[in-house]
């Protein structure tokens, strides 16, 4: 598990207001965004030996593109270690939600996927943040406006916090 304190410290900074600005984060930790159109595929992260590069699919929704940027954020964190020393390409591309089972591109399993999801969402909805807001903000529709990510997304962070049953 790769995550040095300085970039913790980045990430923190940007987690004080919401909505959370994702492409600020990658750009203040020096990684490449890019939205292009993704056939089966929501988002990658790749690899070119020191250099790292989120791209999410320009056709989906801006708040599922706003998770997925968080999610391969996520990976870059924490599971960037796992893709190689630097000396080649390595890319990671996360499927479509289809039901179906995530490929195994033989970089990240599903421990990994599960965990960068849970990590997206505390990135894009901070404990502290949605707690201020829930206590101002009783409406999950409004709060996931306010957090510019789907009502369902902003319903389950809300209950995993216990601010709703």
């Amino acid at each position: 598990m790769t995550m040095e304190n300085s970039e913790m410290r980045i990430v923190a900074r940007h987690m004080a207001e919401a909505p959370v600005n994702i492409q600020a984060i990658l750009a203040d930790l020096g990684i490449e965004y890019e939205e292009i159109p993704l056939d089966e595929a929501s988002g990658s992260i790749t690899r070119r030996g020191e250099t790292f590069t989120v791209t999410v699919n320009s056709l989906e929704s801006p708040n599922r593109k706003r998770f997925t940027a968080a999610h391969e954020l996520a990976h870059y964190l924490f599971h960037r270690d796992l893709m190689g020393d630097g000396q080649k390409m390595h890319r990671h591309v996360d499927k479509l939600f289809n039901g179906s089972k995530q490929s195994d591109d033989g970089i990240f399993n599903r421990d990994h996927e599960v965990q960068a999801n849970r990590i997206a969402a505390q990135i894009i909805m901070p404990k502290p943040l949605v707690e201020e807001k829930f206590a101002e903000i009783k409406d999950l529709a409004k709060l996931a406006e306010t957090f510019r990510v789907s009502k369902s997304a902003m319903e389950i962070r809300c209950k995993g916090l216990g601010l709703i049953p």
